[in-house]
């Protein structure tokens, strides 16, 4: 008898195996971990996947603990550990 697939089981991505996983890279947004097909990403993809307002802007927390603002037209290579949190709003007054 013949096998049988559904079409959870036909993976017809140029460049992959039938079966094979798919990589997912993760990031971490103000302490929710998100997942992201691809190594890289956008300023603008971050805070849309993590519901930020373009105009409350982001940061990136660097592995030595120094923060780098995220432009939102700026690439960034997703490495393991990536945290980035909503740019902090200073009041006057």
């Amino acid at each position: 008898m013949p096998a049988t697939h559904t079409s959870a089981d036909i993976d017809d991505t140029p460049g992959r195996h039938p079966g094979e996983q798919q990589a997912k890279f993760v990031f971490d947004v103000d302490g929710t971990t998100y997942e992201h097909e691809h190594p890289t990403v956008t300023g603008a993809e971050i805070m849309a996947i993590a519901g930020i307002s373009s105009g409350d802007g982001l940061i990136q927390i660097l592995p030595d603990g120094t923060r780098k603002t995220v432009a939102p037209d700026e690439t960034i290579h997703l490495v393991p550990g990536a945290q980035f949190k909503r740019r902090p709003r200073f009041k006057r007054g």
